[in-house]
């Protein structure tokens, strides 16, 4: 009965182990999808944020660079004013092609397209833009505050990856002082095994000692 009883205690002790293993197993492979998604989001804050935040710099940067164009009609050429425009239309141009393999949110993509068609007619009235300064200035001004929406936009979307990341820290943290509090825990299981095993081979030489000689 004594050595059933040291048996049934280590098959018990021995099962513990394999779920610890088990759950161990299954928080590393946790841990591991965290890291990733962390790397993801990482990523995303790059490609995604601040690279978009300087594509829509460098589009406003040449919208007040157009707009000034339009101030230098009694200095200059009509036709020198003209193929600056163009030759700012055609980095604008690259700037968007750029911008659209960037992922776009649902509101963003509304406001992008938004300000592809009042691209389009700015090029229109930018073949003869001494005619119409008021209406270039207008859709000029209109293209700022549509970039300014993206730019509020990139810092929604920046400081929502954020808090993402942040989440993430803090669960790794916790995963990793539970695999901790397990693996301490599985330290003493193995104790306690070594221990019975002591006291299970004392007890069968006690018994063999007793035993009556024929």
């Amino acid at each position: 009965m004594h050595f059933s009883y040291f048996v049934q205690q280590k098959l018990k002790l021995a099962s513990a182990i394999a779920i610890i293993l088990v759950i161990v197993l299954i928080n590393n492979r946790w841990e591991n999808n965290n890291i990733n998604e962390l790397g993801e989001t990482f990523g995303s804050v790059y490609k995604d944020r601040l690279v978009v935040e300087n594509y829509i710099f460098k589009l406003a940067s040449a919208t007040h660079e157009k707009k000034y164009l339009l101030t230098q009609y009694k200095v200059k050429q009509s036709s020198e004013i003209k193929s600056e425009i163009a030759s700012i239309n055609t980095e604008i141009d690259f700037l968007l092609k750029d911008y659209q393999t960037t992922f776009l949110t649902v509101g963003e993509q509304q406001v992008f397209k938004n300000l592809l068609r009042n691209n389009d007619q700015l090029r229109a009235i930018e073949e003869n833009p001494e005619l119409e300064i008021a209406h270039l200035n207008s859709l000029y001004d209109k293209n700022i505050i549509m970039l300014n929406k993206l730019s509020k936009i990139q810092m929604k979307e920046g400081e929502a990856l954020y808090k993402n990341s942040r989440s993430i820290v803090t669960s790794n943290a916790s995963l990793s002082y539970l695999e901790l509090g397990l693996l301490i825990i599985l330290g003493l299981i193995t104790q306690a095994l070594i221990f019975n095993s002591k006291s299970i081979r004392g007890s069968l030489r006690k018994d063999n000692n007793n035993l009556p000689l024929n």
